[in-house]
């Protein structure tokens, strides 16, 4: 999807957000949810070159597939936990979008041990 189209689709979904918004707020979380999955959905074929080029970049790095599938995996959720707690503070519940910032934080960082934990032992044997 080119980008014109994108900005056209979020500016369509944010008039018809504020104007449901007003009458009926259950229905307008429903088309905020429905807007974001359009988009992701829209956005997929891009990311799907992007895992191509890093699937190239792995074949020529020491990087190595399983710390790749880890840094994707990571972004993913904060990028998941970035969308959800957007929707939460959109609908008043800054309380829930706070704890799950602070979730995604935590799933982040506990995703990426074996990552930290590989660097940490290359670092050590520098030292030795």
């Amino acid at each position: 999807m080119s980008f014109i189209k994108l900005v056209a689709l979020v500016l369509f979904g944010v008039i018809l957000l504020v104007l449901t918004r007003k009458n009926t707020p259950t229905l307008a979380i429903l088309c905020e949810l429905t807007l974001v999955a359009i988009i992701v959905l829209s956005i997929l074929p891009e990311a799907e070159k992007l895992i191509s080029l890093f699937n190239d970049f792995d074949n020529v790095s020491t990087i190595g597939e399983t710390s790749l599938k880890i840094m994707f995996k990571t972004f993913g959720i904060l990028a998941v936990g970035a969308v959800v707690a957007d929707v939460c503070r959109d609908n008043g519940e800054g309380a829930l979008a706070g704890v799950v910032e602070s979730g995604v934080k935590i799933l982040a960082v506990s995703c990426a041990l074996p990552v930290f934990t590989a660097v940490i032992e290359i670092a050590l044997t520098f030292f030795r």
